[in-house]
């Protein structure tokens, strides 16, 4: 059990499909962790709430500690779906710490990649960010959600075979082994293809993606296609963002690592394997908050 009468840091990753809680002494050592349902406040804000303070009773009870010792803590909070500061209120407003930060969780993602330090990160998952960390300052393309971006992420994947599925099945353009396959998921008829699309989420687009990135890898023209239009785009987000060849470039998400293979060169050669995850950068950024004070 810990001295709780010494500082704590609470560090939250929340998104569409659950949350994550870690709570460390000052030195960022684990205490106890928890994992709770999904925490993005945008369609189920209540619910987010709920899941989040469910979550972080039962990592305090992981930890050892009583309510009271949480009074005193630190905490940082990185949840998709924080837009503005009412967003952000919503949720801090619930919560039992002595501080509270509650922001986007770009932030969280790219400072536990980088784990605080320089360098680039393509957060590729069902949506997609890329960002450039320099000094103390991050800049961000994207994350602007799958109607109006989310280039190269899962969703855009799946969104983008169908589309080319639906050429094929038109004789616009031919065949490929990827799109004969996917066409016969929705029984070789267009027609389900189209009532599919017209009510998918982008989570269900994403979970085409997987067939694409395994079809690409077998050379499959359509998959390969799909796959560089995806690593242009990541390309052009980093040139964007004044990218140097000589920076560490992290590829995050379920899809990013994905992409490596299909980077030039340039950009590939300097491919480095995230040092944290978003809950290690939550973490950090909870032990920074002390900073100022």
């Amino acid at each position: 059990m810990s001295d709780q009468n010494s500082t704590i840091l609470v560090g939250i990753d929340g998104g569409g499909t659950g949350c994550r809680v870690a709570i460390a002494d000052a030195d960022r050592n684990i205490l106890g962790t928890a994992k709770g349902g999904p925490a993005n406040p945008t369609y189920t804000p209540q619910e987010a709430r709920d899941n989040i303070l469910a979550a972080i009773d039962a990592a305090r009870r992981d930890a050892g500690l009583d309510q009271e010792a949480l009074k005193s803590a630190r905490a940082f909070i990185g949840l998709a779906g924080i837009r503005d500061q009412d967003d952000a209120r919503f949720i801090a407003e619930i919560l039992p710490f002595a501080q509270a930060k509650v922001v986007e969780d770009r932030a969280t993602t790219v400072t536990g990649a980088l784990a605080g330090g320089d360098g680039a990160v393509a957060a590729i998952g069902t949506g997609s960010f890329v960002a450039r960390s320099t000094g103390d300052r991050t800049n961000y393309v994207g994350g602007w959600g799958f109607r109006l971006g989310d280039q190269a992420s899962g969703a855009w994947l799946g969104h983008n075979l169908l589309k080319q599925v639906i050429l094929c099945a038109d004789g616009v353009d031919p065949h490929s082994d990827l799109t004969r396959e996917t066409l016969a998921k929705y029984n070789n008829n267009p027609h389900t293809v189209y009532e599919f699309s017209n009510g998918a989420t982008p989570a269900e687009f994403g979970e085409l993606a997987p067939l694409v990135v395994t079809a690409a890898n077998k050379g499959d023209p359509v998959a390969t296609g799909l796959m560089r239009e995806g690593a242009d785009y990541i390309v052009k987000a980093l040139n964007t963002l004044g990218y140097r060849p000589d920076e560490p470039l992290c590829l995050t998400g379920g899809l990013g690592p994905h992409y490596a293979n299909f980077l030039p060169a340039s950009f590939a050669g300097q491919v480095v394997m995230p040092k944290g995850s978003a809950l290690d950068g939550a973490l950090l950024l909870a032990s920074r908050m002390g900073d100022a004070s």
